[in-house]
């Protein structure tokens, strides 16, 4: 192969030119002819490149080796979570409807009562004399209002001494009705099956209603209140699972149908509530403990998924990296994605991918557009 000597010919016709005064029309053939040289090496130039390219192979690219998985389409879920207090369907702290002395609680504080339960009385001698005395002269009343009524149905004595035995008959009856049913309010009695949980105040002490005195729950039948934010309206659906756990029972968890869902919205705070019904038939929870509630808010059926970990982002938004040519030879190719709801595993595809597609799930860092690549089959 020869070598090239333009750079020695370029010095050795400057070196001569600059050692001799010259006139224009000299160094103007000098220029011309200094052109023709270039001109002469660059072609030649040229010739000894393509000479080479053709001698020298080219430098295969790297096949960089991944791995590959299949882009699916499936049902998803997203959930979010949300915490209430756990609250009995049956509970009462139970108050007298009329004042008066305590007499007796024949009931104690953890014990199992039935509906129906005598489980406080009230002081009602004064009652019980009035009412004994009142049934004397009711007595009384009641048999002269009979005689009365006998001659009056025979047509002998007056219409205004029957008319007024019958009134007071009446009146007296009416009177002996009120005081029994007061006398009815002395006794409190259990209003369901349950256990008592606290007993406030002590035999000999006034009562008085309103003032609760028994609690009664019922440990059966829970429930837990949330509150999910209106951006969720349309999409939770009374009737969904929901999984209820419990952070001071580890290894507890409910999986239950949602029983109730609001339609009003809060105004405070742009929430509505959501009902969650607990059957407990080991008694295990209990009221007031904190409950940790996971609602379905998003359900698509026949996403598009990708793994959200397999996602990348730079300027022109979220991409991934697919396999072209997966038959022939397989490269590596950018697709920009327009991505929607994730449950942080998962992330639905809205755009760029429509399910089948073969994405690199390892090795992408180590790929760019074009990229020849192989894997495991």
């Amino acid at each position: 192969m020869k070598k090239v000597v333009f750079p020695i010919v370029l010095v050795a016709v400057i070196a001569f030119s600059c050692s001799h005064e010259r006139t224009v029309e000299q160094i103007n053939a000098d220029v011309t002819k200094t052109r023709k040289q270039i001109t002469e090496l660059s072609a030649k130039l040229t010739t000894l490149e393509q000479e080479l390219a053709i001698l020298q192979p080219i430098k295969e690219q790297k096949v960089i080796k991944v791995v590959v998985e299949t882009v699916k389409k499936m049902n998803f879920s997203d959930y979010i979570q949300s915490s209430g207090m756990v609250e009995a369907v049956r509970a009462a702290s139970i108050s007298p409807e009329m004042g008066g002395k305590i007499e007796s609680i024949p009931v104690k504080v953890g014990q199992a009562v039935r509906k129906g339960q005598l489980l406080m009385t009230l002081e009602s001698k004064v009652m019980q004399s009035s009412l004994s005395e009142l049934d004397k002269g009711f007595e009384l009343v009641t048999t002269l209002y009979n005689k009365q009524k006998e001659l009056w149905d025979q047509g002998v004595g007056s219409e205004m001494q029957f008319l007024e035995i019958k009134n007071r008959n009446e009146s007296m009856e009416r009177t002996m009705n009120t005081l029994k049913s007061q006398l009815e309010l002395t006794k409190i009695y259990a209003p369901f099956d349950g256990r008592i949980e606290k007993i406030a105040m002590k035999v000999g002490e006034l009562a008085s209603p309103g003032r609760g005195i028994i609690d009664v729950v019922n440990l059966s039948s829970l429930y837990v209140n949330t509150e999910v934010s209106e951006a969720f309206m349309q999409t939770v659906i009374k009737g969904d699972s929901v999984t209820v756990e419990f952070p001071n029972l580890p290894g507890m968890v409910k999986t239950i149908p949602m029983a109730y869902k609001g339609d009003v919205i809060n105004p405070q705070s742009r929430t509505f509530s959501v009902r969650v019904e607990i059957p407990n038939t080991g008694q295990e929870i209990k009221p007031n403990m904190l409950a940790n509630m996971k609602i379905r808010v998003i359900n698509l059926k026949e996403a598009v998924v990708v793994p959200t970990a397999l996602i990348r982002q730079d300027v022109e938004g979220s991409y991934v990296y697919i396999i072209q040519n997966a038959a022939s030879t397989p490269t590596a190719h950018k697709v920009y994605l327009k991505t929607g709801s994730s449950d942080g595993s998962l992330t639905v595809v809205d755009n760029g991918l429509s399910g089948g597609e073969t994405i690199i799930s390892q090795g992408y860092n180590h790929v760019k557009e074009g990229s020849p690549v192989s894997w495991d089959k």
